[in-house]
């Protein structure tokens, strides 16, 4: 079968690979359709995923059927339409029998720790798989996992109705919290420098947005927020300042998401943190989101749309790297086919 695999940073390959073959009786394999493009594909790439393990087969959002099944597999069924939900966790750490599996100190994760689903073929245990409707195109469901995230960096951040909501970058995940966050009940400030972007987002579901580079952001918020600040910041950029900036910015009793990661250290004034009484929430993958967004796809299916602005055959992997990367393309979520 082919496969996108990254040998090392910056040596991503269109290449011959042996098709997994089902090897216990829970497990199933899938006839891979589309995958989706995510930042940490492209950080793999770049050799900034501080996470990844290489060689290694790229992507985690993937949409496929379901070809054949173990002797015990209970759930699918040959014809099936899956996505993936993509990592293991081992069932016995503190994390695992806690309900947070999402952070197990075993955790192995697609496309990062172990090999990831942009091949023809994917073998996993069932439980990494979900059913989603037929009126959802294998496109569209790929958007399934990434819209977990954002349910659950709105689920770290206990998002109630009427809170006001800061969401820094308007890139594929900041859309989808912007989008989340609304249909919650809240008011939604997004904060980007690109202009098409910021524009993007008001149909998401923004009510203000802010461009930093001609407004000044505190200032702004003020105005907008009575002087209290947002309750809950989303920091979706990846630029350090950002961070240090939330914590200035939040109301009392706020709640701050940091989406991004890297390897440096970042400054924060615990003052600040002290006296309003401030929660920093780390966020990773998700606990138990896929019903709920899966549920929730067909209902929110026009956003999910407008979101993918690029589907390419996944042997052009480098030209759909390219777009996604390039700020100035006005591409959002870029779609891999098989």
């Amino acid at each position: 079968m082919k496969a996108i695999r990254a040998m090392e940073p910056h040596d991503v390959r269109w290449m011959d690979m042996e098709e997994p073959k089902i090897g216990n009786s829970h497990d199933v394999r899938i006839r891979v359709k589309a995958g989706g493009v995510c930042g940490s594909d492209i950080h793999v790439w770049h050799g900034t995923n501080i996470y990844a393990v290489y060689p290694l087969t790229l992507g985690h959002e993937i949409a496929g059927d379901v070809e054949s099944v173990g002797d015990e597999v209970e759930r699918l069924k040959p014809g099936d339409r899956v996505v993936l939900e993509p990592f293991k966790s081992c069932g016995m750490c503190y994390a695992c029998t806690h309900g947070r599996p999402n952070v197990c100190q075993q955790l192995k994760v697609f496309g990062a720790h172990i090999d990831g689903g942009f091949c023809e073929y994917l073998v996993s245990d069932e439980k990494n798989f979900h059913k989603f409707p037929d009126a959802v195109s294998y496109e569209q469901a790929v958007l399934v996992e990434p819209y977990t995230i954002a349910a659950q960096c709105a689920w770290r951040a206990n998002v109630q109705s009427g809170d006001v909501v800061l969401i820094h970058g308007a890139g594929p995940i900041g859309l989808m919290l912007v989008d989340t966050a609304s249909r919650m009940g809240a008011t939604v400030i997004v904060c980007e420098v690109n202009e098409y972007r910021l524009n993007f987002s008001k149909s998401f579901g923004a009510d203000y947005v802010i461009n930093p580079m001609e407004q000044n952001t505190q200032e702004v918020l003020h105005k907008i927020t009575n002087g209290m600040g947002p309750n809950v910041v989303f920091e979706a950029t990846g630029i350090p300042a950002l961070l240090s900036e939330s914590v200035k910015l939040a109301s009392v009793a706020g709640r701050i998401v940091p989406l991004a990661f890297g390897k440096e250290p970042i400054p924060i004034q615990f003052s600040e943190i002290h006296k309003k009484e401030l929660a920093i929430l780390g966020s990773r993958h998700q606990t138990y989101k896929f019903a709920p967004v899966i549920d929730d796809f067909e209902k929110n299916i026009s956003q999910v749309k407008a979101l993918i602005t690029g589907v390419y055959p996944a042997s052009e992997f480098m030209s759909a790297f390219g777009d996604f990367t390039d700020k100035n393309s006005r591409h959002c979520k870029v779609v891999l086919k098989f």
